[in-house]
């Protein structure tokens, strides 16, 4: 009777970290594909138009926010990817098949501390602020150019760009979309380690 209860939670727990994979799994690549769509599209983003007679052109190339805005979803993506072979690493007695050799030579120095885990949501975390800082300061930018300020003389300038400003608005909630599923993985992994203690 023992035997079987304890044989029944094993095999709970291994559908537990099974699901817990695939959860972390999808929601990593489904965070890096949105948060590449966000460097895209922010990064090819221009449009020329002319105003008062002169041809003007908008780029993400004008404004350090949107620079910021470019590098920080293009690592949170690299971050996403370069991280996927360590989710398997993370579940005793689990691998991923696809990354069993890339995770071999990447792990090497992070099998010789009990840390690792910490190191990794530590890394999540910051992934996460750094995604989230560009994405406010981005969208900071985006809001003067859409609405202006009447107080000190800062004119709408979307009236004038439209296409530029409607794929930044795109790219902005891919990125915000990219920021909530980070926010999930990291949510996933505390109360995931939170259960294993």
């Amino acid at each position: 009777m023992e035997m079987e209860a304890v044989k029944r939670s094993q095999e709970g727990a291994g559908r537990g970290r099974s699901r817990y994979i695939k959860l972390q799994v999808c929601s990593r690549v489904t965070a890096g594909l949105a948060a590449l769509a966000a460097a895209t599209l922010m990064g090819f983003n221009k449009q020329t138009s002319v105003v008062a007679g002169f041809a003007i052109e908008a780029s993400y190339r004008f404004s350090p926010a949107f620079k910021f805005f470019v590098v920080g979803n293009a690592i949170a993506c690299g971050y996403s990817v370069v991280s996927l072979p360590f989710v398997s690493n993370l579940v005793e007695g689990c691998t991923l098949n696809l990354f069993d050799l890339v995770r071999m030579k990447l792990e090497s120095s992070w099998k010789q501390s009990s840390w690792h885990s910490h190191r990794f949501l530590v890394l999540a975390q910051m992934n996460l602020a750094l995604l989230m800082a560009a994405a406010a300061a981005a969208s900071a930018v985006g809001y003067v150019g859409k609405h202006g300020n009447d107080e000190i003389g800062w004119t709408k300038v979307c009236p004038y760009y439209e296409r530029f400003c409607g794929r930044t608005e795109i790219a902005l909630g891919c990125s915000y979309v990219a920021f909530l599923l980070f926010l999930f993985v990291c949510a996933l992994f505390s109360v995931y380690k939170s259960r294993q203690s």
